[in-house]
């Protein structure tokens, strides 16, 4: 899937590949910020969206709000689209540009096989692309420059089994304690236990739930043995 179709098939959360390849389409983060406004007006409900409403919630001011669209027009990153729909004017933002633009970049990335551009492939099926997916599903946010490099890092230098992974992140969501620290702790408890397949996991599980019926079991042979002292 190209990063065009991704964005054409209504997928609000950004492509990672964006963040890696930041520096070689944008000229700042003042403008990729403001760049990222315009995408909340194609993937959303919004309706309205006025540089002084951009302004205020970046801290900044409309005239530099205004020099960001003017740059990210230039840069060809984004089209601006004024309409008159039953007398009413209506400004639109299309952000689809940016997308055609890093496809470009991609592309041209491995054909020239440049590591820089193309480290970490989003649209060609790979685990890591899947691994990525999952996560901001679940986490219901993007992942952060730091979070996708760790997670590389655990795939590439710790070689951790990707379902390893989603079984720490299943964990952590349901303790309510989706913050990457503590899905690190559970990769680290599991490693020094020596658990390193779902399989294992699973088995834990087992005779966790075993030990709770065997208790059980206990407490209800203890309980009929007392009654019989009662009269």
């Amino acid at each position: 899937m190209t990063a065009v179709t991704y964005y054409q098939s209504g997928h609000v959360v950004l492509p990672s590949q964006l963040l890696f390849n930041y520096h070689h389409l944008f000229n700042n983060s003042e403008d990729f910020l403001v760049w990222q406004f315009c995408y909340l007006q194609n993937t959303t409900n919004l309706q309205d969206l006025l540089p002084s409403q951009i302004a205020q919630a970046i801290g900044k001011t409309v005239a530099d709000v205004n020099r960001s669209f003017e740059r990210l027009t230039e840069a060809g990153l984004l089209v601006i689209k004024i309409i008159d729909i039953a007398g009413e004017i209506e400004t639109i933002f299309d952000t689809s540009p940016a997308f055609e633009k890093l496809d470009t970049l991609l592309h041209q990335g491995k054909q020239q096989g440049s590591e820089s551009v193309d480290a970490l492939p989003l649209f060609d099926g790979s685990e890591l692309k899947l691994l990525v997916e999952d996560f901001q599903r679940e986490l219901g946010r993007l992942l952060s420059p730091f979070e996708l490099e760790e997670l590389d890092k655990l795939l590439k230098e710790v070689q951790t089994d990707p379902a390893l992974i989603r079984e720490a992140l299943k964990e952590a969501v349901f303790n309510g304690k989706t913050n990457w620290n503590y899905i690190q702790a559970i990769l680290r408890n599991w490693r020094k236990e020596g658990i390193l397949t779902v399989r294992q996991i699973e088995e834990r599980r087992r005779e966790r739930d075993r030990h709770k019926v065997e208790e059980v079991a206990i407490d209800e042979d203890f309980r009929l043995a007392s009654n019989l002292w009662v009269d």
